[in-house]
């Protein structure tokens, strides 16, 4: 985006001077300035020469020697022009100025020898000195011809073309948010409220906001045609009437001059209107021929598969979707990003029509990737141009056109529908500003930078009411306000201050790590899989999909639900792993659920071994005493109760509730051999899941180390017979009462031979001291007991 400062001139009185300071206050405050451009910046020892005499060089056919008449006297030059003729006059480069070799890179002239002949400087084209925009035609081998006479000879390049603007270009990505700073009125606006410069009268009227346009005064005849919305929402704003020309009438020098410092080119007056509207207000317009229409306009999307020639006179495929004009001929406007070539304006036309449209951002963006077509109007509409904008470009396009245009009156009424909008008003506290931006600005301050914005502004309690103007669509909350705000007081000035904050770490419950590293050393592999899942998954575990939390945009169904419980991708995995050994597993997860009760988060662990006589190694049994004593490290007591209710995938006979201070922490459970059997698991399978929130509410007891003892034990195994329904635990604690010497009791090794209901028990039963070397006869004397009583 290219701002000229003269054309903010039109608008503003500077009170900064300097346009480096001018961009450097934007850069800090609004937008990023890539480049400060200095129109006719490199011209410096450049002057209009007038060609005395032209000869064919001796040694090159396509160069001439040439004496050229200059400030400094007259110089002879080799020049390869194709167009040098006596006594036209040159774009002259001096030794010494700066030139672009072939257009590109920045050379200064030295005097040289070119096949043997002397050139004191350089008869210039127009990409050789930046000047392509002014003669577009003077490129490659074509020189750029100032015509004849005598008048301007040896006068300044720059001062004679008259190049005294300064450009600065903006990076569109800063802007890309505020389509109203795709005008020069928007750039204005903004330095004023930054205070480098104060509006000026201008235009129909002028207020503290900028210049405004009023209605003009259309003719009471209804407009020649009808045209139709047939797109809907897609265009919620439209203007439109027809005018009468005499003739297209020639652009200004100061239109051309302006236009041009912007990168546009001049093409015809109503067209150049239209460019010199877009530029100034931000609203791209388009003039068509009235004569060239046939019949009634529909406003439409287009159908797959039609073409459009535009402008350009390129033929392009539309796709489906893009919003066109046609008519009882076809299309003939690709609304938003370019005309069609068959409704241009020409030298022949006379009657205009000419609309101003507010079109759906993201239809335009569809078709500009669809088609690869970008246009300045294009950039613009894409960023959602305000309603309010299409209304004032519209008025400032007809009051040009009846200033300009020879011959030219309204000749219908104005056709119209949609609205400018309606701004939210916004409040909140003065306070709110200086948490947010760190520093103190005063309300005044505040005021006075929004209002400069547009805005009004009201205080009332010590709160203020803001409502944005119509043209900010981007201000939709408090937070854009205070970025407002933060900008116009400017970032660079508010004082950086290190935030000061208690660095001590927060006190962290580590029972979670704790039974985490001791599963580990149980053998235990932590599986880490995602938290999403599919209801077919769901479905083999025996688990409902009802009421449970859907992905909106799910990569594919199994993964289109938040899991319910760890259980099933601790299954899935074992349906995986077991494929490649014939080993059991043991593996567990900690993860978030969800279920209809809320998010929480859960430990489920897994066991898979094959039965083979050895009670110790039977899955639910393990998956009782592995859990358990990583619970007890943690600081837990776990006791097991009576299962209140038995899930869809447990066994109904093997299912038992995890319990602290009779309350449920989690479930110990055989998995249900149907379910066993979906996920090819031929072995028993056992699992323990721990709701680890609940598990967190009860206080963990702290555990109390004791020192190693200073004198050997004695340690002796008995074997009983026992049955399932009696009770090891009973039996431990009876056991642990015969004698002050017995230090522990615990079961060593369990084995069921036949598989019945009874099994072989072995016990290991540890004496100890702790005052001397215990002898084996008083070892053997407490032991006796044991046995007696087993």
């Amino acid at each position: 985006m290219k701002i000229s400062l003269n054309w903010l001139g039109d608008f503003v009185e500077w009170i900064e001077k300097d346009p480096q300071e001018i961009a450097r206050q934007i850069t800090a405050h609004t937008a990023e300035v890539d480049e400060v451009i200095v129109e006719g910046g490199i011209l410096t020892h450049c002057c209009v020469g007038k060609v005395l005499t032209v000869s064919k060089h001796p040694d090159a056919d396509r160069l001439s020697l040439c004496d050229v008449d200059t400030d400094r006297g007259k110089k002879k030059v080799v020049c390869g022009g194709s167009n040098l003729r006596d006594g036209m006059c040159v774009a002259f480069a001096h030794i010494g100025a700066q030139v672009k070799w072939h257009g590109e890179e920045l050379m200064t002239l030295e005097k040289t020898k070119i096949r043997g002949e002397t050139s004191e400087g350089m008869i210039c084209a127009a990409e050789e000195l930046d000047l392509t925009v002014q003669f577009p035609e003077a490129v490659g081998h074509q020189i750029i011809d100032l015509g004849d006479g005598d008048d301007s000879v040896g006068k300044s390049l720059r001062e004679h073309l008259n190049l005294n603007d300064v450009t600065l270009d903006i990076d569109n990505h800063a802007i890309t948010q505020r389509p109203d700073l795709f005008s020069h009125v928007g750039f204005a606006r903004e330095c004023v409220a930054m205070g480098i410069a104060k509006w000026k009268p201008f235009g129909s009227t002028q207020d503290k906001k900028g210049p405004v346009f009023t209605s003009p005064k259309f003719a009471t005849d209804a407009l020649p045609i009808k045209i139709k919305n047939d797109a809907g929402k897609l265009i919620p704003r439209y203007l439109a009437c027809t005018l009468e020309i005499d003739g297209m009438g020639e652009t200004p020098e100061w239109m051309v001059r302006k236009l041009e410092a912007t990168g546009w080119r001049s093409l015809n007056l109503p067209v150049d209107i239209t460019n010199y509207v877009t530029m100034e207000l931000g609203m791209p317009l388009h003039s068509f021929d009235l004569d060239d229409i046939q019949g009634d306009i529909s406003m439409r999307t287009a159908k797959k598969g039609e073409k459009i020639t535009t402008l350009d006179d390129a033929e392009r495929e539309l796709p489906e979707g893009a919003i066109v004009l046609s008519d009882k001929k076809g299309i003939f406007d690709l609304l938003g990003i370019m005309g069609g070539l068959r409704s241009s304006t020409k030298e022949g036309t006379r009657k205009i029509l000419l609309h101003s449209a507010i079109v759906d951002p993201v239809s335009i963006r569809s078709t500009i990737i669809a088609t690869g077509h970008r246009t300045d109007a294009a950039t613009v509409y894409e960023k959602g141009i305000p309603p309010v904008t299409a209304e004032q470009g519209f008025y400032r396009a007809i009051e040009l056109f009846l200033d300009l245009v020879p011959g030219a009156k309204i000749t219908s009424k104005m056709d119209s529908w949609g609205d400018n909008g309606k701004a939210n008003a916004i409040t909140f506290d003065t306070e709110r500003v200086t948490q947010v931006l760190g520093t103190e600005v005063s309300s005044k301050q505040i005021s006075s930078s929004l209002k400069a914005l547009g805005f009004d502004v009201k205080e009332k309690s010590g709160k203020l009411t803001f409502v944005p103007p119509l043209w900010r669509k981007d201000i939709i909350g408090e937070h854009d306000v205070i970025e407002e705000i933060g900008r116009m007081y400017g970032f660079d000035e508010i004082k950086p201050v290190m935030p000061a904050a208690n660095i001590t770490p927060p006190e962290r419950n580590q029972s979670v790590n704790i039974i985490r590293d001791i599963l580990k050393e149980e053998g235990y592999l932590e599986l880490i899989p995602l938290s999403l899942l599919g209801p077919a998954l769901l479905k083999k575990c025996n688990i409902s999909t009802d009421g449970l939390a859907e992905i909106d945009n799910p990569i594919g169904e199994e993964l289109s639900l938040v899991q319910p419980s760890v259980l099933p991708g601790l299954l899935e995995h074992a349906e995986e792993y077991l494929r490649h050994t014939k080993n059991g597993i043991k593996t567990f997860r900690v993860s978030n659920v969800f279920t209809k009760e809320g998010e929480y988060t859960e430990l489920g662990l897994l066991v898979v071994s094959k039965q083979n006589g050895n009670l110790n190694e039977d899955p639910f049994l393990m998956a009782k005493a592995d859990p358990f004593e990583a619970l007890a490290a943690a600081g837990y007591e776990v006791w097991i109760a009576g299962a209140k209710k038995i899930p869809e995938y447990a066994h109904p006979g093997k299912t038992a509730d995890l319990t602290i201070d009779q309350k449920k922490i989690g479930q110990l459970f055989e998995i249900h051999p149907d379910v066993r059997a979906r996920f090819g698991i031929t072995s028993r399978a056992s699992a323990a899941i721990i709701n680890i929130d609940a598990l967190m509410s009860h206080k963990c007891s702290v555990t109390i180390s004791k020192p190693v003892p200073q004198f050997p034990g004695v340690t002796y195994d008995i074997t009983i017979p026992f049955s399932h329904e009696k009770s090891v635990g009973d039996l431990l604690e009876k056991i642990r009462g015969t004698s002050e010497l017995l230090e522990n009791v615990e079961v060593a090794k369990l084995y069921a031979p036949d598989g019945g209901k009874d099994y072989n028990l072995t016990l290991r039963c540890t004496y100890r001291a702790s005052d001397r070397t215990l002898k084996e006869k008083e070892a053997k004397q407490a032991h006796e007991a044991v046995v007696a009583l087993v």
